[in-house]
Formats: C-alpha cells, sequence, structure tokens
C-alpha cells in the first residue's frame, strides 16, 4: 500500500523506545532506533509576522519546526519559524478561535504543546498518562482539549485523550480506545460539541469515521458514521455549511459530506494529501501534500488550486492550521 512520507516516518516512530521510562511500543515494530537517529534537528526561531490577520501554520517533523506564513500561496518563504526545543516530531495543528493559541500535537514528545501568537516556547503542555503519540488536537467550545492518537507506547490503537484545560497541563480526564481502530488519525469537532475522528480500521484496514459526545471531556459511546468508508484517512473539518471535509488520502480527494447522506461532493487533489484546515472567512483550503513536499491552497468548495508552498530539503510537511 502506498502512503505519504509523514506515514512512512511513523512506522520508524513506532518502534522507537519512548521519552518516558517506557521502552516498548507497538507489536508491528521494526528493530528500536534512537529519537535522534530519526529527526533531532532544531532550527533557530525568528518572527515576522503581522500581530493580526490571517496566518497559516505547517509542521515539519523532520526538522522540529513549525512554519509560518502570511498571504496567499504563492510559492514564499516563512515569515517566522516556531523551533522552540520542546518540539519533537509535530505533526497535527490547531488554532483556537478565541484566543488564537496554537496547539501542536508533538508525537514525539507525546503531549500536546500551546503557543501564544508570535511566541517561540509554548506556554502549556498536556500529556496523557498512559503513554499515546498524538497526531491531531482540537478544543471544544467548553474548553476542553482533545488529542487524537496515532497509537499508544504499548498496542498499535488509536484513542482519544481528552483535558479540562487549565495552566500547568489542565487536568487529565480520560483516554478513550477508538472503536477496532488499528491506527488512530484525524479529530475536528462540531459547532455542537460531538467529537468526529477518522482512523484505520482492524478489520479492513481502510478508514472508517466515528462520532462520539464527550461533555467535559468525559467520552461515551463511539458511533461509526454509516456508509462512510475512506480508502485512507486524511484531515477533517467543518465547513460554514455544517457539512463534514475530509480528506481521502488514497482517492486523492476532498470529500464533503452533508450528513447522513454518505455520498459526498468531491473534487481531486494532487499529490499524496493529508492534513487540511480551512479558513472560513475567505473560504479557501489548505492541505499537506506528502509527495510533493508542500503545502497547497485550494478555494472551497470549489477546488480550484490557488498555489503552493514548499518545504526546505528533506522536510516532512505534517500539519497545517490557520489563525483566521
Amino acid at each position: 500500500m502506498q502512503v505519504s512520507a509523514k506515514f512512512r516516518t511513523l512506522i520508524a516512530v513506532v518502534a522507537m523506545a519512548p521519552l518516558s521510562a517506557c521502552s516498548t511500543i507497538g507489536t508491528s515494530a521494526v528493530a528500536p532506533v534512537p529519537y535522534s537517529a530519526v529527526s533531532n534537528r532544531h532550527l533557530g526561531s525568528y518572527y515576522s509576522c503581522p500581530a493580526t490577520g490571517s496566518i497559516k501554520y505547517v509542521s515539519d517533523l523532520f526538522y522540529n519546526v513549525v512554519n509560518v506564513y502570511v498571504g496567499s500561496f504563492v510559492g514564499q518563504a516563512p515569515c517566522g519559524q516556531i523551533a522552540s526545543s520542546s518540539l519533537r516530531f509535530p505533526t497535527g495543528l490547531y488554532v483556537r478561535p478565541a484566543t488564537h493559541d496554537l496547539y501542536v500535537a508533538n508525537q514525539g514528545g507525546h503531549n500536546v504543546l500551546v503557543f501564544h501568537r508570535g511566541h517561540a516556547d509554548p506556554y502549556d503542555t498536556y500529556t496523557d498518562p498512559t503513554g499515546q503519540l498524538p497526531n491531531d488536537v482540537a478544543v471544544a467550545g467548553d474548553g476542553t482539549v482533545m488529542a487524537a492518537n496515532y497509537i499508544s507506547f504499548t498496542k498499535d490503537e488509536g484513542s482519544i485523550s481528552t483535558w479540562t484545560a487549565g495552566p500547568n497541563g489542565g487536568t487529565f480526564v480520560g483516554n478513550f480506545p477508538e472503536t477496532h481502530s488499528y491506527q488512530g488519525a484525524h479529530i475536528a469537532i462540531k459547532k455542537n460539541g460531538i467529537v468526529y475522528f477518522d482512523d484505520v480500521d482492524l478489520h479492513i484496514l481502510q478508514g472508517y469515521v466515528w462520532s462520539v459526545s464527550c461533555p467535559a471531556g468525559a467520552c461515551a459511546a463511539q458511533h461509526r458514521v454509516s456508509g462512510v468508508i475512506l480508502k485512507f484517512p486524511g484531515g477533517m473539518a467543518w465547513d460554514d455549511n455544517g457539512d463534514l471535509l475530509i480528506i481521502d488520502s488514497m482517492a486523492l480527494t476532498a470529500d464533503t459530506f452533508e450528513l447522513p447522506n454518505p455520498n459526498p461532493s468531491t473534487f481531486p487533489l494532487i499529490g499524496f494529501p493529508d492534513a487540511m484546515a480551512i479558513n472560513r472567512h475567505d473560504h479557501h483550503m489548505y492541505v499537506i501534500d506528502g509527495s510533493r513536499n508542500q503545502t497547497e491552497e485550494y478555494s472551497y468548495p470549489g477546488g480550484t488550486l490557488i498555489g503552493t508552498v514548499s518545504g526546505q530539503t528533506n522536510s516532512i510537511l505534517a500539519g497545517v492550521a490557520v489563525d483566521p
């Protein structure tokens, strides 16, 4: 099965001894290698982006940085780069609109980092004590922080971790395994608070989509979204019409679902699309392209390619978010 550079690298991470006292990971792991052999590079932070207005974040798990861009994508260099020493394999990104804070699923650090806009170091860190590798992150309307985990330290199984927001990592609420999951993927929270996530199903090794209610972080029974099967699960977001947009990485499509109708409207994408974000202010969509080492900007829902920005040599781009 063809997978993106990101997921080829994640397979290697499964084999790494975690940075905690735990020393083993999933049964599908290859021989353990030190974390530094995969990626222990850090560049210098800089920031000349505007204090207000729209900016875009792109995580690079090879260099352990988050790049910041202003304006439409036309091949420009970043206006800023977050290169905190706390970043270890940064993957999924999320911007909380109310605060403009950036949340980073810091997979190699096994935590979620939170940055104020324009700051190079995190001011808060959320850690699941059960030992997880977060792949994506979102914040509910009540402030609950939620991470979609790729796998755990000890099992090839996706899960959802939740925290009540607060200083010093808030309060850990719980870890909730994803039903029949082989690998976790992405997460998106609807305005009504219902959590949606996609994963790689243990039985069919393709993507299912699930919903779950998690009031104050206490997740209840999970329900599969009937009729929706993805060739490989990519990023998710809710649009202004209340429709769920999902990237199907293997089908090379952006799929918009007017649930409960399982038949989406689609438009084609290039390369190997993975994580994504929507700017609701200008109806643009941003997609990580794992095969071309670039992030692409599309109109939405039209699907017209507007422009791209490229990563550095050897970059492995993993996550994207918009501060509108």
